[in-house]
């Protein structure tokens, strides 16, 4: 049991967030005292009441929030005495109370210890079970010594930050969305949530089989009839997003887990937490911020089997006239649901600018901020602001400053009116000077088709997302018919195919790769240089594709050496060669360009001005490089900075040379 306690303890001490300990920490006592209930409860000093913040076996109500007082209960006697209690029958003790919303009454056995640091009450935690029986000594002295070490972990100040929250009246946010909303915040409480299945398993597999079967078959028609409708709505921005879902879905790697899962003997819902975590792991583990966020469509793939395989969910909420909704995740599914006329804003926990939530409410013009640092039931039923242009929540603000926020409103809806007369003209400036408009693309060109009078090419085409897409490398036909459809989509504007940019920050799946420090390492073109094989199918590939268009451009990544934009071209002619031997015809000569994210190259321009045709600047690479900073890491990102001086003059030296 010491091993056990000690690793309980490194893990809870490591866990980025304090909700997140305590979500592992009951979790962990469950499995080492093969209990049926851990809960943790806090200690609110100021309001002098005990608030149930994480728990394993009981029902914690979402969008409230479950409370004792200090004299209430035996949570409230336990912190009282600062002294265990051990019952068999905990309801039959002058203390019990009871509390419906948390479905405990299945419980008998109790066991209760203070967590108490330098003599202040932090909290209680209480283990619980159906069995008549006192808890033995032994059990009493490990959850005794995991409170005694929670409460070195656990700081006052942590405590008091949390529950701070609740009296918080202006939150910092990430803006996902423009706009401001002023409405009733909202929590939906009828979506399953992958973190509360837990390790389970059956003797009937044949049912399991059939449950999951059913769950797989009611999320992909879900997929298809939200594609159908939006696609009809003229949205197919936000279709593209449900073509995506059901593309995954349908991944035979992905069924074939699965099932596998419950063939050995795990219930349905323990296979898709499982097997979905263990594929979303391995998109977050990427760096490039497009890909990492392919781990929240995996989970919503998760939570969606999940509610299918939910007989308990009653169905939707009974939404109020017009409402804020605010959660710990957001998918487009979830989105797809809501009563698109009453929602008027949109507050997530978790979540990036670039996640396909992000693109939905953007496309579907719902103000909304991500990031926002405060638990989803602290905003239930709370009147709130929500400032998309700032990335600021406000908590019950005052009239004179909801006032202001309703003036802006006006404002806004005036200027919308004002633009859609302008949405066709051409893109202009003042001088007369037109500029180009061009699309970043990854997915099929059906995806991109209603853009297609709006925009004058394609900018950049990401040819790794269909290579992550397939369960091994794409053969050459394959991709020949990938490309062929873009091409000709856009036959009569230029279309930009970046090669193969993949690396340990952005694996493809069938591809592994492990370095240290990713950003800096086998990457982009320095993989295909080291693997012709692979170049060369995929050009080959490109160029025939181009051969009835003539409209293709070859963007190569990661360059860092005249050497290397020298290989490259002598393989790309190599391959036009071995294409026009095949095809029996000379073929349309594309054009040839680098992607600029290396600072090196920026000093290296006026030795490419014979070597290339264009230059496309990677400014998000060219960014984390230039300042040193991972835009990923949280410590630092605030000092990502694309407008930073720096950036700012390596862009006009880029400019500068392009033009000579």
């Amino acid at each position: 049991m010491l091993t056990r306690l000690r690793e309980i303890v490194e893990k809870v001490a490591s866990a980025p967030r304090l909700n997140e300990a305590l979500n592992i920490l009951v979790t962990d006592i469950c499995l080492a005292m093969d209990t049926e209930v851990c809960s943790v409860y806090l200690a609110d000093h100021d309001r002098r009441c005990y608030y149930l913040m994480a728990t394993r076996g009981l029902k914690k109500p979402r969008g409230r929030t479950v409370a004792l007082a200090f004299d209430e209960g035996i949570v409230g006697l336990v912190g009282r005495l600062a002294e265990p209690i051990n019952l068999a029958d905990a309801q039959k003790h002058p203390s019990f109370k009871y509390i419906p919303s948390v479905k405990e009454e299945r419980f008998r056995a109790f066991l209760g210890v203070p967590i108490i640091q330098r003599r202040q009450l932090l909290g209680v935690l209480v283990v619980q079970q159906r069995e008549l029986r006192q808890y033995d000594e032994s059990e009493e002295s490990f959850l005794v010594t995991l409170a005694t070490q929670m409460a070195a972990i656990l700081s006052q100040s942590q405590v008091t930050a949390l529950f701070g929250q609740y009296r918080q009246t202006r939150i910092r946010a990430l803006p996902a969305a423009p706009g401001v909303a002023i409405a009733t915040g909202w929590q939906d409480a009828t979506m399953p949530l992958m973190e509360q299945v837990y390790e389970a398993s059956t003797l009937d597999t044949s049912l399991e089989r059939e449950r999951l079967t059913g769950a797989l078959e009611e999320a992909a028609n879900e997929f298809r009839r939200y594609s159908k409708r939006f696609a009809a709505g003229a949205q197919k921005e936000t279709a593209a997003i449900f073509d995506l879902y059901s593309h995954l879905l349908s991944d035979a790697r992905l069924r074939r887990e699965l099932f596998a899962e419950v063939d050995k003997g795990a219930v349905a819902e323990w296979a898709v937490k499982k097997i979905i975590e263990k594929f979303a792991e391995q998109f977050a583990a990427l760096t490039d911020n497009y890909l990492k966020e392919r781990a929240g469509d995996l989970r919503t793939l998760g939570q969606r089997l999940l509610f299918h395989l939910d007989d308990s969910v009653q169905g939707p909420n009974a939404w109020p006239e017009r409402f804020i909704l605010v959660a710990d995740e957001l998918s487009a599914t979830t989105l797809a649901e809501l009563p698109q006329d009453r929602l008027a804003g949109v507050v997530v926990r978790d979540g990036a600018a670039n996640s396909h939530a992000a693109i939905m409410v953007r496309a579907l013009g719902i103000p909304t901020v991500m990031g926002a640092d405060i638990q989803p039931s602290v905003l239930h039923r709370r009147t709130l602001v929500v400032d998309g242009y700032r990335g600021e929540l406000l908590v019950d603000p005052e009239p004179v400053l909801i006032q202001e926020y309703q003036r802006l409103i006006s404002e806004e809806i005036e200027l919308s009116r004002l633009a859609e007369d302008d949405v066709n003209l051409p893109a202009q400036l003042k001088s007369g000077e037109r500029v180009k408009v061009m699309l970043n693309a990854g997915l099929s060109p059906e995806h991109e088709e209603k853009l297609g009078s709006r925009i004058d090419g394609i900018g950049l085409y990401r040819t790794e997302i269909p290579f992550m897409l397939q369960s091994g490398f794409p053969s050459e036909e394959e991709q020949v018919a990938q490309y062929q459809g873009m091409l000709q989509m856009f036959n009569d504007k230029p279309v930009t195919l970046r090669t193969l940019d993949v690396g340990a920050d952005k694996q493809l799946p069938y591809m592994p790769i492990s370095e240290e420090n990713p950003c800096l390492g086998w990457r982009g073109i320095r993989i295909t240089l080291d693997q012709p094989e692979i170049f060369l199918i995929q050009v080959r590939a490109m160029l025939r594709a181009n051969a009835a268009t003539g409209n293709l451009s070859i963007l190569l990544p990661m360059v860092t050496s005249i050497d290397e934009v020298d290989e490259a071209r002598r393989l790309i002619e190599r391959a036009g060669r071995e294409v026009e031997e095949m095809i029996g015809y000379a073929i349309p000569k594309p054009r040839i360009g680098i992607m600029l994210e290396v600072p090196s190259m920026v000093f290296m321009l006026p030795h490419l001005a014979n070597r290339i045709d264009f230059i496309s600047v990677g400014t998000n690479d060219l960014t984390q490089y230039i300042l040193a900073v991972d835009r990923n890491n949280t410590r630092v990102a605030s000092i990502y900075d694309s407008l930073h001086p720096a950036m700012l003059r390596a862009l006009s030296m880029i400019a500068q040379e392009a033009e000579k």
